[in-house]
């Protein structure tokens, strides 16, 4: 509750300090009596806001303790807040990976994973990238190594 009414003070206090800064510059008044309706709708918003912004922290804060008690790691705020994965699609994946593991084991699904490809001497023989700063010459003839090495391994069509 603390932090709701913290939240709505200062969002109630910032948006009556913008609305009476942008009414005096064209010469009104914020407290005159037909500016009533705009002051409760102020009101009415900086307690909406304060509300939805308190719900979304105490849930974030009830999930990282959730979190915390069912022996998973741990993860710090940041990876918590800008990972791109949910736990309940981490959980997922990870069944599904037993899961094909499971029937992989049995016989009942092949492990398509390629293996990795050893370098060829080809590959190494000229960098296929040069710095921005290079001459011009050199960045064109990486550019046509490039190609050429795409239109062998068929990722080009001769057009």
């Amino acid at each position: 509750m603390t932090r709701f009414l913290t939240l709505f003070g200062i969002l109630l206090v910032f948006s009556l300090a913008l609305m009476w800064g942008m009414m005096a510059q064209y010469g009104y008044s914020l407290f005159a009596p037909e500016m009533r309706g705009m002051l409760l709708v102020a009101f009415l918003v900086a307690a909406y806001v304060a509300f939805r912004i308190t719900r979304i922290l105490s849930r974030r804060k009830r999930r990282a303790e959730e979190a915390g008690q069912s022996g998973g790691a741990a993860t710090s705020r940041l990876s918590g807040m800008f990972s791109g994965k949910s736990s309940a699609q981490a959980a997922r994946e990870a069944r599904l990976a037993a899961r094909r593991k499971q029937l992989i084991e049995e016989g009942k699904l092949e492990d398509d994973t390629p293996p990795p490809a050893a370098p060829t001497e080809e590959d190494d023989a000229s960098p296929l990238r040069v710095s921005q700063s290079a001459p011009i010459k050199d960045r064109m003839a990486a550019r046509a190594e490039r190609v050429r090495r795409a239109k062998a391994a068929g990722k080009l069509n001769d057009d």
